[in-house]
């Protein structure tokens, strides 16, 4: 937090020769009578005052922030974490990938992709900290299908996918769908080919928020089973804002 544009310290303290000039011219003077009460001295009058102010330009707390609440993937996909939005000034981002409790990496980078090799349920956590000694942790679920679903079938991809900006500066943007496949338990959503977020089976529209579009963006619907599966997906491209 900046300091207060009031708070002022004084530039220098009186000089102790200075001091010594006025106490001589006092002495110099006739004396006059004095009241009682002995008044300050022109020393205490001009002492140093010194104002405490907080430091400035940088948040001294951190917060481990991404953008949505859950990943969703299959064995092999890329996964992007995106630390972003993260809050404070961070001297290092720390990626426990299985949730076993264990720093699998660190970076400075607030942007980690990472590849599930293998089928996973669990949590990622992520831990912020700065050189102060603030830190924060976030746990997010991760969901690594593990196959097809009941009967070996997948969702269909959804029809008739649509993008509509939906806000002045152009960072929300609503997809809409369309589907009747019974095995789709929920609707997941990728931008730019990364999960961006995830609906209940019964929506057939969500809105992005935070789009950036000084290029084109892909946006992309596939269906979830009960059991984590993943359909393949079907999208539109929205053109890059002109």
């Amino acid at each position: 937090m900046s300091p207060s544009a009031d708070s002022k310290v004084p530039a220098t303290a009186p000089s102790s020769s200075a001091l010594a000039s006025q106490a001589s011219a006092s002495q110099a003077q006739p004396s006059q009578s004095q009241p009682s009460q002995s008044q300050p001295s022109q020393a205490a009058a001009g002492a140093l005052q010194i104002n405490t102010m907080p430091l400035g330009g940088s948040r001294i707390d951190v917060v481990a922030r991404l953008p949505i609440n859950a990943y969703w993937a299959r064995p092999g996909q890329e996964i992007n974490f995106d630390a972003s939005s993260s809050e404070g000034v961070i001297g290092k981002y720390e990626w426990d990938l299985d949730g076993d409790g264990t720093y699998d990496t660190t970076t400075r980078s607030p942007v980690l992709k990472h590849v599930y090799a293998r089928p996973f349920e669990g949590v990622m956590i992520l831990r912020v900290s700065n050189p102060l000694g603030s830190a924060n942790i976030l746990k997010t679920p991760v969901h690594v299908g593990t196959g097809p679903g009941p009967g070996g079938v997948r969702p269909v991809p959804p029809t008739t996918v649509k993008a509509e900006v939906v806000s002045a500066d152009g960072t929300q943007v609503k997809v809409t769908w369309e589907s009747n496949d019974p095995t789709a338990d929920s609707w997941g959503v990728a931008v730019n080919g990364f999960p961006a977020g995830r609906v209940d089976k019964s929506a057939r529209s969500v809105t992005v928020t935070d789009i950036q579009r000084d290029k084109d963006v892909l946006l992309q619907v596939f269906g979830i089973t009960a059991d984590g599966a993943l359909g393949d997906r079907a999208g539109t491209t929205l053109p890059a804002a002109k």
